[in-house]
């Protein structure tokens, strides 16, 4: 995995571009895999521009079962930091369509980085809606520490 990650940050976008297509057609399961997410977390930041709508498109496809899992969580994330921000945005309004995963993820190592970004991403109207799910599921009402302009929000 390690040397996988190094060519996706020192090669050139042409060189690696069958190893990306590769690693594409398995998406889903590497994602999942603990050692295959960090490689996807690095394609993800590293990935050639004419490739990155196909990866977009795969986060897309695969949001639920990514964000009900534990090391799926990361390739979110990373997908919410990288890329186009219009493709960032849509994936934030994805993964807050479901609140059962928004509660499940909030309540999870990994999950916590997704929320952070995702009111990073948001408008004050994702904040709201955000809060309002995570307020409504008792044990989770104090584990998010949430960022807003004015400084630290606990809930």
């Amino acid at each position: 995995c390690r040397i996988i990650q190094r060519l996706l940050e020192m090669c050139l976008a042409e060189q690696v571009h069958d190893l990306v297509e590769l690693l594409l057609g398995q998406f889903s399961e590497i994602s999942r895999h603990a050692y295959g997410r960090v490689v996807m977390q690095k394609l993800l930041q590293h990935v050639a521009r004419e490739q990155q709508p196909r990866v977009v498109e795969l986060v897309e496809q695969h949001v639920s079962e990514l964000a009900c899992h534990r090391h799926g969580c990361t390739v979110i994330c990373a997908a919410l930091e990288n890329g186009d921000l219009a493709d960032r945005y849509r994936l934030a309004e994805m993964v807050l369509e479901d609140s059962n995963q928004v509660a499940f993820m909030a309540g999870t190592r990994h999950g916590r980085s997704i929320i952070t970004n995702l009111l990073d991403l948001s408008d004050g109207s994702g904040c709201q809606r955000l809060l309002a799910i995570l307020k409504g599921n008792p044990k989770l009402g104090k584990v998010l520490r949430c960022r807003s302009e004015g400084g630290d929000v606990y809930c």
